[in-house]
């Protein structure tokens, strides 16, 4: 059990807790309204208005809140947990075949809007908010987004397949099949066997198109830059000194 603990938390945990979560997130519109750390102004200032105060419909803020009293990294861990969750959701629900069912249209379609929102802001509000960024970390966790927004979509083309007639130039043999799309979709390679017919799926297409773009183009890109400057290696004499003392 000792090593499972090693394995997730290295070194050991974080003791510093947290601020609760949902006063941070009032602190953060202010600081934005206020202009405290950045001066803003017109569609700029309303995006970031408008991805402050839509975070309160976050269910990943409600659960960093009701973790309130444990400390920094079990909060993280968990909100780990709660991405894979939202990547996992969509590839279970193909599993389960619960494509008929309406309701998990209405969660899916909430999971990816909360994502294009929390990524988004890491670009435009990342300036206003306490917690520290770590891009390693955080750029991992932007590629699971990434699945997670690509499984999205095609559990919403075989939601859509079953309800839609002639939505895809061929029926969709079952989950492959959406995923495959998806991915296609998302890779830009163009289509073959499979591709949009009505247009509902032509909608589809160019929303999940344009999530892409918004991922690839412009935040990939924020987060190399970000690495960039964290990678610069210390060959001091004093680092590897430092390197090679045990930890006591």
């Amino acid at each position: 059990m000792s090593r499972v603990r090693k394995f997730f938390l290295g070194h050991g945990i974080v003791k510093h807790k947290p601020a609760n979560a949902i006063r941070g997130q009032v602190f953060i519109v202010l600081r934005i309204w206020r202009n405290y750390s950045h001066h803003d102004f017109g569609l700029e200032r309303f995006i970031r208005l408008f991805l402050a105060c839509a975070q309160f419909l976050s269910l990943g803020l409600y659960l960093k809140h009701l973790l309130g009293s444990a400390n920094s990294t079990t909060r993280k861990i968990a909100i780990e947990f709660y991405v894979f969750f939202k990547m996992a959701c969509p590839l279970l629900f193909l599993a389960a075949g619960w494509t008929k069912y309406d309701w998990t249209i209405i969660l899916i379609v909430y999971f990816l809007i909360e994502t294009v929102i929390y990524v988004t802001s890491l670009i435009f509000i990342s300036d206003v908010v306490r917690d520290n960024v770590q891009p390693r970390r955080s750029l991992a966790l932007l590629f699971i987004n990434f699945f997670e927004l690509v499984f999205d979509f095609a559990f919403i083309y075989a939601f859509y397949d079953l309800r839609v007639k002639d939505f895809f130039t061929r029926d969709l043999l079952g989950g492959i099949d959406a995923i495959y799309f998806s991915f296609v979709t998302a890779a830009t390679v163009g289509y073959g066997d499979i591709a949009p017919k009505s247009s509902v799926a032509e909608k589809l297409a160019i929303a999940q198109l344009t999530v892409t773009f918004i991922f690839v183009g412009l935040f990939l890109n924020y987060f190399a830059n970000l690495l960039n400057r964290v990678n610069k290696v210390d060959t001091t004499s004093a680092f590897k000194k430092m390197r090679h003392t045990p930890k006591k």
